[in-house]
């Protein structure tokens, strides 16, 4: 159930009743039917996805993908870019300031929006996710040996504790000396997995996750709107402030909670990527409207791209040259130490090594932080749009630096982030800045597409005449799943021509109750 949506949904409807002819109860009976209007619902247009902005090297594999799948190429890039922020985590930052300490990690939460099965969300999020698979079986395999050889340790340790004990009970033997020796003798410290993403914990096991990996994880869904969701759940109150803090990359953390002690996470830095349908994420964001705290505006890479026009059915064997280069540059990033052996800088103090911009790459990153600063966060535009742009003050300088990162893995010289990367990233948020302003555009006018929806379903002589909102609502149809909702698309078709309403007042033992006849004009209106 939707909450609080009712002023918002009068306010929405208001201007469309204002203007629409009135309608007593009584004139459903007269035959000079008006023509009713045509109720329209389009999203905001985005362009398609520049193949020059995919970074060169994952290009042909990104491409290769989504023809397989016949999907757009946005879905696979937004992925294979918000897997590779990920793997690089805190292993270095950048610094987008000339002398300024205020530091970036290059984690990042995203998602794709497509309607289930046409889109083939989920395949292309596996297909761009296999090199995580490879990197977990190798990682799997080292972890395995290491666990034989820490039992062998423990084995040494324990015969070691043995010999002293027996040594002890000696004659003449040094006590104290023995005392010291046995003291002496730590535990070898136990291995720990190299863990690279999870689908599902619970925030005190994400807590210990990322205590083990410090470089931090990716966290993957299906349904993106389920996480959102389950903030809202009982007991998991504090999980939404987890994953606000988790997206600036470089936090810690304490963890206190009873029978689990204390655990302490050096970085709290988390990347999530999921799938998102259109339907359920118009709901929530309308659902959440007058409650927003910021977190979808956190997803700065979700991406919303027309359906292909054209499908054709494609057959073929993976571009093996492609895959094994991405694979590569992947692979390599993730064995990557130390990153100060690739141009970065580590001051002491500093927990996290950083780059920065080369000078033609400054000077372009100062000119489009100014605009971004005074031409959009400070101009006339939606509220909602403006804190979701605010927050490409980290996406810019964060995508610079994965572009970079990429080139380097591929064989670039290493250094400063260059003027190439740094305008690719400026060219992504033009781009993403067009599917934020579709994806809100469409949580703001959730009712007009209800209205659509149900006009259709008239239409198409699915719904009998006189009706209720609560026998719309039943069929649980695209859009008309809400109460209020649903009671927004009948007044909006009331105003068109297309309904008009009939109240019964409330008598002995009977409730007040609202029906709706059906202008036969409208039978077969879209042909």
């Amino acid at each position: 159930m939707i909450q609080q949506s009712q002023p918002l949904v009068q306010a929405e409807i208001h201007g469309l009743i204002d203007s629409a002819a009135p309608y007593n109860n009584e004139s459903h009976k007269n035959t000079d039917w008006a023509t009713p209007e045509k109720i329209e619902y389009k999203l905001l247009p985005v362009t398609p996805l520049p193949e020059s902005i995919i970074p060169e090297p994952l290009r042909a594999w990104i491409m290769d993908i989504c023809d397989r799948m016949q999907v757009p190429p946005d879905f696979a890039t937004a992925n294979a870019i918000v897997m590779t922020g990920a793997i690089i985590g805190t292993g270095c930052g950048i610094k987008p300031k000339r002398c300024d300490n205020w530091l970036i990690v290059p984690n990042l939460y995203g998602g794709i929006v497509g309607r289930p099965s046409v889109m083939m969300k989920s395949p292309t999020q596996a297909d761009v996710l296999k090199p995580l698979t490879t990197l977990e079986k190798e990682a799997q395999q080292i972890f395995d040996t290491a666990i034989k050889y820490h039992e062998a340790d423990c084995v040494v340790v324990s015969a070691k504790k043995d010999k002293i004990k027996t040594s002890m009970k000696c004659k003449n033997s040094d006590v104290e000396t023995l005392k010291q020796q046995y003291v002496g003798l730590e535990e070898p410290p136990e291995p720990t997995l190299r863990r690279y993403r999870t689908n599902d914990a619970t925030t005190e096991k994400l807590s210990e996750l990322l205590n083990e990996n410090p470089r931090g994880l990716l966290v993957t869904k299906d349904e993106l709107t389920g996480l959102f969701i389950s903030f809202e759940k009982e007991g998991r109150e504090c999980d939404r402030t987890f994953y606000l803090e988790a997206w600036n990359g470089y936090g810690d953390l304490y963890t206190d909670r009873i029978g689990r002690g204390t655990i302490y996470t050096q970085n709290l830095c988390l990347s999530v990527f999921g799938g998102i349908q259109p339907e359920k994420l118009q709901q929530y964001l309308f659902a959440n409207r007058l409650t927003n705290d910021g977190m979808f505006q956190r997803f700065q890479l979700v991406v919303y791209p027309d359906e292909p026009k054209n499908w054709q059915l494609i057959d073929k064997y993976p571009d093996s040259e492609a895959k094994n280069r991405a694979y590569e540059i992947i692979k390599k990033l993730a064995e990557i130490k130390d990153f100060t052996e690739y141009g970065a800088s580590q001051e002491e103090g500093d927990k996290i090594p950083y780059l920065r911009f080369t000078d033609d790459a400054q000077e372009l990153f100062n000119e489009w932080l100014t605009h971004l600063e005074i031409e959009k966060i400070r101009g006339d535009g939606d509220s909602v749009i403006i804190e979701h742009l605010a927050k490409y003050k980290k996406l810019m300088p964060a995508l610079a630096l994965i572009f970079h990162l990429i080139d380097i893995a591929d064989g670039a010289p290493i250094g400063a982030v260059t003027l190439q990367a740094a305008e690719k990233a400026a060219a992504w948020c033009d781009y993403l800045e067009q599917h934020a302003k579709r994806i809100y555009g469409m949580a703001g006018n959730v009712t007009i597409q209800a209205a659509s929806n149900l006009s259709r379903h008239i239409a198409k002589g699915e719904v009998e005449a006189p009706f209720t909102a609560r026998d719309i609502y039943r069929h649980q149809w695209r859009m008309l799943t809400d109460k209020d909702i649903v009671q927004a698309a009948c007044d909006i078709l009331v105003s068109k021509g297309w309904l008009i309403e009939a109240s019964t007042p409330a008598a002995f033992q009977q409730k007040a109750k609202t029906e709706y006849n059906i202008n036969p004009k409208t039978l077969g209106f879209y042909g």
